[in-house]
């Protein structure tokens, strides 16, 4: 029996982020006691789970983990999957922009929007690369009076990439978003939400695809990683627990009860990643999804400017043809990830990326992190 409350002051989510760093492009000096207080904060936070969900648990609320049924339901191909979440049929590519948003103290600031580049896909390419992995059997959760389905997943052990569907028949009020919520930080729950749902493990950011969605389903595309913890390995599956009430979370107190219900995503099968190793002992994997790199190793860095993602200066991959895949760039405002998150692994200096396309690792020749050049095996 638990008991909730969505309280915070101000230490509990402070004005910074460890993740996907898509706002003012520029320079910062961080003080040292200042980065000891963000370690602190980050490692509480990370005990304590999601920020924005975050509910203090006592024997008042009931909790119930149920096995949630898959339903008889045709299955989404994954000619489909492919094209919507891997490809540029449910996204749209983006120039960089200037945006004058509210700054959460009053004012207003202008971001920088980076450019993102969403290109078309080699559908039989990635059904020989990532086919036998992914989990196409739909799976169908009713929540309150909205309907969360589950189309398609998969994942490595850093990362899990998923399709979904979210209906409501007079209209989904659970999500707000946008076209910059798209190209920023994705779609997040809404003032009017009863619940909200996670991947146990995970930060995500949930890309809405407005083409295909009406006012009461929405068709949306999730990239989750695997920062709170440990990485997910081969043969567990991903846990899906939906939290819910009778009411918003926003006027939710202490002694209004939630409930639990948790879903076993069948996606135990991880996709290898390979390692890429650099001259200068650095250590990068990658996956045909996502990246992860230590860059407190093989970069020039201190553990203390590892830890910040602003020195992430740029990645891009080199392929055996020729061609290149400029993942990211911070000064040319280039940011063709799917979703990033810094501070991870066990000192908090890794950095995990989902890709905004698949990639062949054995196509690559090298990847470039700022200056440093990664190669397959150190080959």
């Amino acid at each position: 029996m638990d008991t909730i409350s969505r309280q915070y002051d101000d230490n509990t989510f402070p004005d910074w982020t460890i993740e996907e760093f898509d706002a003012i492009q520029e320079e910062h000096v961080f003080s040292g006691n200042y980065q000891k207080k963000k370690k602190n904060a980050i490692k509480s936070w990370r005990r304590k789970g999601s920020p924005e969900f975050h509910f203090y648990k006592t024997a008042a609320a009931i909790a119930a983990c149920i096995a949630l049924p898959v339903c008889v339901y045709a299955a989404v191909t994954h000619a489909d999957f492919f094209r919507n979440a891997f490809g540029n049929a449910g996204r749209q590519s983006t120039a960089a922009h200037e945006e004058i948003i509210e700054d959460g103290k009053g004012g207003q600031i202008s971001v920088t929007y980076p450019e993102r580049d969403y290109i078309s896909i080699d559908e039989e390419a990635a059904e020989s690369l990532i086919g036998d992995k992914i989990s196409s059997e739909p799976i169908v959760v009713d929540i309150n009076d909205h309907t969360l389905t589950i189309l398609s997943a998969v994942r490595d052990e850093n990362a899990i990439v998923m399709e979904f569907t979210l209906d409501c028949e007079t209209g989904v009020t659970a999500l707000r978003y946008d076209d910059l919520s798209n190209e920023a930080k994705g779609a997040g729950m809404s003032d009017q939400a009863t619940f909200h749902f996670r991947i146990d493990g995970a930060a995500e950011k949930i890309y809405v695809d407005k083409a295909k969605s009406t006012e009461t389903s929405l068709h949306c595309y999730y990239y989750g990683l695997f920062v709170f913890g440990d990485s997910l390995k081969n043969g567990e599956s991903p846990v899906l627990t939906i939290s819910y009430a009778d009411k918003p979370w926003t006027t939710l107190t202490e002694t209004d009860p939630i409930q639990e219900k948790s879903v076993t995503i069948p996606a135990e099968n991880a996709l290898k990643a390979n390692t890429f190793t650099s001259e200068s002992d650095g250590l990068l994997e990658l996956s045909p999804v996502s990246l992860e790199i230590d860059m407190s190793k093989g970069l020039g860095l201190t553990k203390e400017e590892a830890y910040d993602p602003v020195h992430l200066e740029k990645i891009s991959i080199q392929y055996q043809d020729g061609s290149d895949y400029q993942v990211y760039d911070r000064d040319s405002a280039i940011d063709n990830t799917a979703y990033l998150c810094g501070g991870a692994g066990p000192d908090q200096t890794e950095i995990l990326l989902a890709f905004n396309r698949l990639v062949d690792p054995s196509k690559i020749k090298a990847v470039t992190v700022n200056d440093t050049v990664f190669t397959l095996n150190g080959r």
